[in-house]
């Protein structure tokens, strides 16, 4: 697998299928939702399922293992990519021959607990490819490691939540499918939630067979200036995590992470829902959705070389929320405009500008990302990035979701939105000196000063072994 020699084909397929992998489980994870709230499950429900999604906000806590152990036979990445995938596999197969029962039953809470599990995996996952996306594309083209991120996840959630509402739904099939190919009606659609958990799992394993028969991996450490680097222990990786959380530019981007979400977090995870509970059918959303998954797709192509992606983000977030608002009176007045012809049409292009630009967001922001990033630490250095912004959603999403549940049921959503667009623009309006600031340091402003020692090997200096010192007799 060839590393840092111009942007190959090969490279940006192979990161593009394991980010399709992660975007699978990832869909499959956000449809449950929509299957449980069929049964009655209530935004307290969603609420709790949220926490599911918490592993993407934990996992800087084992990144330094997966960034640092390994067999350097076998290679850096697939030391843990292949065990992670069996794993994931194993894990979907075996839950396939239950899920069913436990939506149908609405067992919110064993859900929550078996997704946190595959989501842990995928989140593991995701540290692996991160660090291999920085690898293969850091010296040549940065972009395409948030680009190939964009496309591979946005295809595989596009899968696990359009693709399965879709096909899964009797009424679409019999009259979309069966109908004109003169077939018997059946009650169920093409395949089940059960057979689709099924194929994700065969395709992980398919997958982990191809990784270990055809990919080669060749090891290279390289600097920021595109020379070979020197491989740091697992303790100088976490020393590394906290050097980074002393740096100003750091905490300030933290701050912005943790707190930009509430702008977008209640358009983002409640339109769904909120069109079901208006009499949108889970089928009728899914297939709205398919032109604005092609539009996610497509999208993050348009920044591919776009420098100064943290000036571009501040942009695209005004535009969010903007849009969020019309989008938002549109879902509330569904019910009276549903039968009409053009309450669809009028829908789907709502939902593709809101897509276009939350892609563009997301690209942006990775692609920031990428471009600061220490690429001798490049996995826990994406991971810290992701794992902030990760957390920031997450929290956000929770607290919207509970205090949603607490507001008159008529008018829930639309208040929701509202006050969530309000506080982001006020955010904005506080913040966007110091994104334009952040955006004008050097990238080496972003990145640990090392210091060589006799042999020539990279160390940290002995303050730091103070701070990993103080850090562990605090705790105690």
């Amino acid at each position: 697998m060839p590393t840092n020699r111009g942007t190959s084909k090969s490279n940006i397929c192979l990161t593009i299928t394991l980010y399709i992998l992660q975007g699978m489980n990832l869909g499959l994870t956000s449809s449950i939702p929509l299957f449980l709230i069929y049964y009655g499950a209530t935004w307290k429900d969603r609420g709790t399922f949220n926490f599911a999604m918490y592993p993407f906000s934990l996992k800087l806590l084992w990144a330094p293992l997966i960034d640092v152990l390994y067999i350097r036979r076998f290679g850096r990445r697939k030391s843990w990519l292949v065990p992670i995938l069996l794993i994931s596999g194993a894990v979907l197969f075996s839950i396939s021959f239950f899920i069913q029962s436990w939506i149908i039953n609405n067992r919110v809470i064993i859900l929550t607990i078996v997704f946190f599990i595959i989501v842990f995996l995928t989140a593991s996952e995701d540290v692996c490819v991160d660090g291999l996306a920085i690898t293969l594309f850091a010296v040549s083209n940065p972009q395409w490691a948030s680009t190939s991120q964009a496309i591979g996840q946005t295809f595989g959630r596009f899968l696990g939540s359009s693709f399965l509402l879709t096909f899964e739904s009797a009424n679409f099939t019999n009259k979309f499918i069966r109908e004109p190919l003169s077939l018997p009606y059946q009650t169920t659609g093409l395949f089940s939630l059960v057979h689709f958990v099924r194929f994700v799992a065969v395709a992980f394993l398919i997958v982990t067979v191809c990784l270990i028969i055809f990919v080669r991996e060749k090891e290279e450490k390289l600097d920021a200036n595109g020379k070979k680097a020197h491989d740091l222990s697992l303790i100088e990786t976490y020393l590394s995590i906290i050097k980074l959380f002393k740096k100003k530019c750091i905490q300030k981007i933290t701050i912005v992470a943790l707190i930009s979400p509430i702008g977008f977090v209640a358009i983002q995870t409640m339109t769904p829902l909120a069109l079901i509970s208006q009499g949108v059918s889970r089928e009728n959303l899914a297939l709205v959705n398919i032109p604005v998954t092609l539009a996610a797709i497509i999208t993050p192509l348009i920044i591919r070389h776009t420098e100064r992606a943290l000036d571009w983000y501040a942009r695209f977030y005004v535009l969010y929320l903007i849009h969020a608002l019309p989008l938002a009176v549109y879902v509330y007045f569904t019910p009276s405009m549903i039968s009409s012809g053009y309450y669809y049409p009028v829908l789907i292009i709502l939902l593709t500008i809101s897509e276009f630009i939350r892609t563009l967001l997301f690209a942006s922001s990775v692609g920031f990302s990428a471009s600061i990033c220490q690429p001798d630490i490049g996995g826990t250095y994406m991971t810290l990035l992701a794992t902030i912004a990760n957390l920031g959603y997450a929290l956000n999403s929770s607290a919207v979701l509970y205090a949603a549940n607490l507001l008159p049921k008529k008018y829930d959503y639309i208040t929701a939105v509202s006050a969530s667009s309000f506080l982001g623009l006020l955010w904005f309006s506080l913040s966007c000196r110091t994104l334009k600031r952040l955006q004008k340091l050097p990238a080496s402003e972003w990145h640990i000063k090392k210091e060589a020692n006799i042999n020539g090997a990279t160390t940290l200096d002995e303050q730091d072994q103070n701070v990993l010192f103080l850090t562990h007799t605090e705790k105690n």
